[in-house]
């Protein structure tokens, strides 16, 4: 999405003479086509192996995968919405129409949003798991975990419902042709307050939530780590196993040898 306000529209239909429509060079374009397409297409595949695998393979319906899975459908939405829309953009201006406008941009918030939310909701299933193994297998199960993304993806699009009330389309006029721009409706100044509400309910707090969480989980490994000669202890239990079985050998041997001489 441009940034592009009515106000800055204003001034280039008023300004005399007006200026020639801006162009990227044909290498910027290339380069900036071939990446694009280069990334989206490896993050889509990517992502929809990952789905696939999870739903078609009943063992890995845990619950760290099925936040996985959310994680990979936000993720291919935000490739789809994000990434191939500044394709055209590059070559042309916006070609999606006014309808476009608005659902790229609530995909795009949307995608960001339950990103966030999976991956704090992952670093707090890991964080019950590894600390509190006890309390997990009654709290970290499927049919929870399922609940907490339904949650998660039900207020975050409830949330980003906003954004179907503040862009609209633009056109900007030049001197050479005119360029149809998907932008904020009013003055970007005023977009601060949801911003910071953006970057606060999004970003901070999941940022402070992993930080303590995985502080925990480390302090947890390092209070309690493995043995250092776990492999040492494993052989001796087996040198233990075949001197035990050896001498049981001998012991019936030693009684046939002693039943023969009685006899």
């Amino acid at each position: 999405m441009e940034n592009v306000t009515p106000s800055a529209i204003t001034n280039l239909t008023n300004t005399e003479p007006l200026s020639n429509m801006p162009e990227n060079s044909l290498e910027v374009q290339v380069i900036t086509i071939f990446l694009s397409l280069l990334i989206c297409g490896v993050g889509i595949a990517g992502n929809i192996m990952v789905v696939l695998v999870v739903l078609r393979t009943k063992h890995m319906m845990t619950p760290t995968n099925c936040y996985l899975v959310s994680l990979a459908i936000a993720d291919l939405i935000v490739l789809l919405a994000a990434g191939l829309p500044n394709i055209s953009e590059v070559v042309s201006s916006w070609i999606y129409g006014y309808a476009g406008c608005l659902c790229i941009t609530y995909l795009q918030y949307l995608g960001i949003n339950v990103s966030s939310c999976s991956i704090t909701a992952f670093t707090v299933e890991r964080y019950i798991a590894i600390c509190h193994s006890i309390k997990a297998q009654f709290i970290c199960t499927v049919s929870r975990a399922k609940k907490i993304i339904a949650c998660v993806w039900i207020f975050t699009s409830l949330y980003c419902i906003m954004w179907f009330f503040l862009v609209d389309i633009h056109e900007m006029v030049y001197a050479n042709g005119v360029v149809v721009r998907c932008g904020y409706r009013v003055s970007r100044n005023l977009y601060m307050p949801i911003y910071f509400l953006d970057f606060t309910l999004f970003y901070v707090i999941p940022l402070v939530v992993a930080t303590v969480l995985y502080g925990l989980i480390a302090r947890i490994l390092f209070m309690n780590p493995l043995p250092a000669n776990l492999s040492e202890r494993g052989n001796d239990s087996i040198h233990q196993g075949r001197t035990n079985s050896s001498v049981k050998v001998s012991c019936k041997s030693n009684k046939g040898a002693v039943s023969s001489r009685k006899q």
